[in-house]
């Protein structure tokens, strides 16, 4: 026999080993002269040959052993190293047990066994979460409010790790502030949102859970210059956005014969007029020559095609145009049915352009800039996307048209509940600072909301109350995430202070904001997360 000699290792490249088998021997493969294998799955049962990369299996190091010897994995050659404690003179036999790669696994051979990043998957497992499509989208049919628990699912990077239900271990104390990680991203990096200045119990209702209150968005602007407070960004679908388009045009809302309809009283006049002019420093309409009709006279033969505000003065104004499609008399009132014009963007892309802040993207870069930056922790801080997704929904309810921009009446993503997802659709909207690879690249500062589907995912189901999940404040805040335009308003979708989802009625709305970011991939140095101990860089 050849003697091995103390020291001396040997690593197997997979192709190696397999083109080097010789006949089972007792068992055990024999590999050369002085070197057998033997190969096992996780359930003990016998195997010809080491799994491959793709395989999703490793090496059980602690099952696995060598007589004379001990062995190891090398996870880039993908092989066994088996190293010679002393000098022998015979075989060296190796048992070698595979099991299926867990997330800490690969978290540990990105950032060591001492990560404290790591610790988060150490026990990780999918058994209670919710069940993810063959599309990669999120089948979530009910609120979590009494377990609390680790979940997975891919995002625009990779395999993202979410926290969900009533969690108690999810605790981060940073930038003189308290936050509850939302999940680990498929990059590495942490996602955190704000959670007071002080420690706060899940079900816990506080005002400190957030940092203030802002509408979504109010006024217009233009190449991200105030456009002045006689405009309403919500009468347009570029209303949504963190980020918006310039007003390119006048518009008339396409569809249906007639869109929509007004009661007029019998006993009121009303101005219409065959024509109307535009004041694009006041955005205002103002009819020509508008003639006075009273509502008992008023009929379809003498409005219909005529334009009014259906104000009761001939120098009444509007933001919001009607132009007169059908009329319906009734006992005490007439209904018009109108067309709307307005002034506002005349594409989807124009609507998604990002070129002006949203009035919350405001609030919180200048929170950022005071509270992060200027204290210097902005180190600490990743370039992970937020995501403003402003892909159109696949449900159409009647009499929408879709088409995204102006007045139009359009559904987006979310508003299909069915579809929950941690991809980001538009790379148009994932928002980031220096990605453009995954991003957009148009943010000053990396900050942002919650998603629907990330409130979704922590425990929120539709309309049903949760006070319990982790992500219950006893507030009402933003998230990021469109769902309508519809009558004139733009919606998103606000978490209510009993802990559910729903439309915010209007972006103009003023609700809590509760700050988003994105720590850099194992950047946590110590704690176990709890509220007595929590996390810190």
């Amino acid at each position: 026999m050849k003697k091995i000699l103390l020291g001396i290792f040997i690593v197997f490249v997979l192709g190696i080993i397999i083109g080097s088998f010789k006949q089972p021997i007792n068992n055990f493969i024999q590999y050369d002269e002085n070197l057998t294998l033997a190969l096992y799955n996780e359930n003990g049962e016998k195997i010809d040959q080491i799994p491959s990369k793709d395989s999703g299996y490793t090496l059980d190091t602690e099952k696995s052993s060598c007589t004379y010897g001990s062995v190891s994995w090398d996870r880039d050659s993908w092989g066994p190293v088996v190293k010679v404690n002393n000098e022998v003179n015979g075989r060296v036999g190796c048992n070698l047990y595979f099991r299926k790669v867990t997330p800490y696994d690969e978290c540990v051979y990105e950032y060591g066994s001492d990560s404290v990043q790591c610790e988060i998957l150490k026990d990780y497992s999918d058994s209670d979460c919710p069940e993810v499509n063959e599309d990669g989208t999120i089948l979530v049919n009910k609120i979590e409010d009494e377990n609390g628990y680790l979940c997975s699912a891919s995002d625009n990077y990779g395999m993202s790790y979410y926290y969900r239900g009533n969690v108690v271990d999810n605790y981060v104390s940073f930038a003189g502030y308290y936050w509850r990680i939302l999940r680990i991203n498929g990059d590495g990096s942490l996602r955190l949102i704000y959670d007071g200045t002080n420690i706060h119990s899940n079900g816990e209702k506080s005002e400190d859970r957030q940092i203030g209150t802002s509408r979504y968005n109010q006024y217009w602007k233009n190449n991200n210059v105030d456009a002045g407070t006689n405009s309403q960004i919500y009468l347009d679908n570029a209303g949504i956005g963190y980020m918006y388009g310039n007003r390119d045009g006048l518009v008339t809302l396409s569809g249906d014969e007639y869109n929509t309809s007004s009661k007029l009283t019998k006993t009121n006049t009303y101005y219409f007029a065959d024509s109307y002019n535009y004041n694009d420093t006041i955005d205002r309409f103002s009819l020509v020559n508008p003639v006075g009709i009273l509502g008992s006279n008023i009929t379809a033969s003498n409005v219909v095609g005529k334009y009014t505000c259906r104000s009761t003065t001939s120098s009444g104004q509007c933001q919001i145009l009607n132009h007169i499609t059908n009329v319906e008399i009734n006992t005490n009132e007439v209904v018009i049915y109108y067309k709307v014009v307005s002034y506002g963007t005349t594409s989807k892309e124009k609507a998604q352009t990002n070129t002006n802040d949203s009035t919350v993207k405001e609030y919180l870069d200048s929170w950022y800039k005071t509270n992060i930056l200027d204290k210097g922790y902005d180190s600490y801080i990743n370039d992970t996307l937020f995501c403003n997704d402003r892909s159109l929904s696949v449900s159409k309810p009647n009499g929408y048209t879709q088409l995204g921009y102006g007045v139009e009446k359009t559904t987006y993503r979310a508003y299909s509940s069915s579809r929950i997802t941690l991809d980001c659709a538009q790379q148009n909207d994932r928002f980031t600072v220096d990605d453009e690879t995954i991003g957009n690249g148009n943010l000053i500062y990396p900050i942002g909301l919650v998603t629907s589907d990330e409130i979704n995912l922590a425990g929120a189901y539709s309309r049903t109350n949760n006070t319990n999940y982790y992500l219950y404040s006893g507030t009402t805040y933003w998230t990021m995430t469109p769902v309508f335009f519809y009558d004139y308003v733009a919606d998103n979708y606000v978490s209510f202070s009993d802990g559910y989802l729903a439309s915010g009625a209007g972006v103009i709305y003023e609700y809590g904001i509760r700050p988003v970011i994105n720590l850099k991939p194992n950047s946590l140095k110590s704690g176990d997360g709890t509220a007595s101990n929590p996390y810190k860089v």
